[in-house]
């Protein structure tokens, strides 16, 4: 498969309908949209857990899920550089449905927990050890960070504007135009395309590890979309009369 490199700017360049109309003072209207966007490399790693135990008393599923994460927690804590929260806590019954018992016969409770930074080597090294207190991984997730974005986004905006202001230019020159003026501009968030890492899980019965991960690079675009006027261009005559 060829592949673009990565340096590279993609651009493109779609005209909207037929690409031009008249404005009421004379002026050729240009309706144009321009596109930029590159491959950035992802910065930002999440990873989430679960806190989950199952017992034939609530207190006691509940007693082991709230230390599993005090501990955690403790864990976490000791490294400024991860951003740690918890989230959803659920306890729901678990009934025998083949032996048609009505009343639960055991307790299970969960708890979530989301670890999220820039330094991918400290949060995988935290994720094996809260693993070790009995935690498991539900998901990892790459993604690029708000202040790159930010950056990246302010250098696409400029890249989309020169080529929407090339491609009137262009346009007007065809049309035979003296001169063009902006007459409006609007900036579209496209966002960014993640890639989605495979992760194998781990039962209960196998080896405590890191898992084998690969960040990737996500695809940011801006597009910005407008009208142009043209104006002094020349008058073509479509028919032959005669």
């Amino acid at each position: 498969m060829f592949r673009l490199p990565l340096a590279m700017t993609l651009l493109s360049v779609l005209f909207l309908s037929t690409g031009s109309a008249w404005g009421d003072d004379g002026s050729t209207v240009l309706q144009i949209t321009a596109h930029a966007e590159h491959e950035v490399a992802n910065d930002l790693m999440t990873v989430s857990m679960k806190a989950e135990r199952r017992a034939t008393e609530v207190s006691r599923a509940t007693s082991e899920v709230n230390r599993m994460m005090h501990e955690a927690l403790e864990q976490v804590r000791a490294t400024p550089s991860i951003d740690a929260r918890t989230l959803g806590y659920s306890t729901s019954p678990v009934y025998d449905r083949d032996r048609g018992r009505t009343d639960p016969v055991a307790w299970q409770v969960t708890q979530g927990l989301e670890l999220k930074g820039e330094n991918f080597e400290q949060i995988t090294s935290m994720a094996a050890k809260l693993q070790g207190l009995g935690l498991a991984i539900t998901n990892i997730q790459f993604s690029i960070s708000q202040e790159t974005r930010h950056k990246r986004q302010q250098e696409l905006l400029v890249e989309a504007i020169r080529t929407w202001q090339q491609t009137a230019q262009t346009m007007g020159a065809a049309l035979g135009a003296s001169h063009i003026f902006p007459k409006q501009i609007t900036l579209h968030d496209d966002g960014f395309t993640p890639p989605w890492p495979g992760l194998a899980m781990r039962t209960a019965e196998e080896t405590i590890t890191s898992p084998a991960l690969e960040a990737g690079r996500s695809t940011l675009r801006v597009t910005v979309s407008g009208e142009m006027k043209a104006y002094g261009a020349a008058t073509l005559r479509t028919l032959d009369r005669r």
